[in-house]
């Protein structure tokens, strides 16, 4: 999949529901596939977020050590729409240069 490919998968994922995680972008739920994969989808969404297309946060599994990155919609809270739904996961903004 190429850059130019992924970054307009995750700007369609985001249309609706207004927010994807790097492994809804790769089809990999269970987190299987190489780091450098995910890596990529990450430094997509970096992108993004630097001409101001999206929003970042860091998604933490309840329950679990697992941590991944996820875009959104600008407009969208996705910590507040996470807490509100009783989600799986907690959200935390992710600036870009951390």
């Amino acid at each position: 999949m190429t850059e130019k490919t992924m970054q307009d998968l995750i700007m369609d994922r985001i249309a609706r529901p207004g927010w994807v995680s790097t492994r809804g972008i790769l089809m990999d739920p269970s987190g299987q596939l190489a780091p450098e994969h995910h890596q990529a989808v990450e430094n997509a969404m970096k992108d993004l977020a630097r001409r101001g297309l999206v929003s970042l946060w860091k998604l933490f599994i309840k329950d679990q050590t697992i941590e991944m990155m996820a875009a959104s919609r600008p407009d969208l809270n996705l910590a507040e729409e996470l807490e509100q739904r009783g989600a799986w996961a907690t959200a935390v903004r992710y600036e870009l240069g951390e």
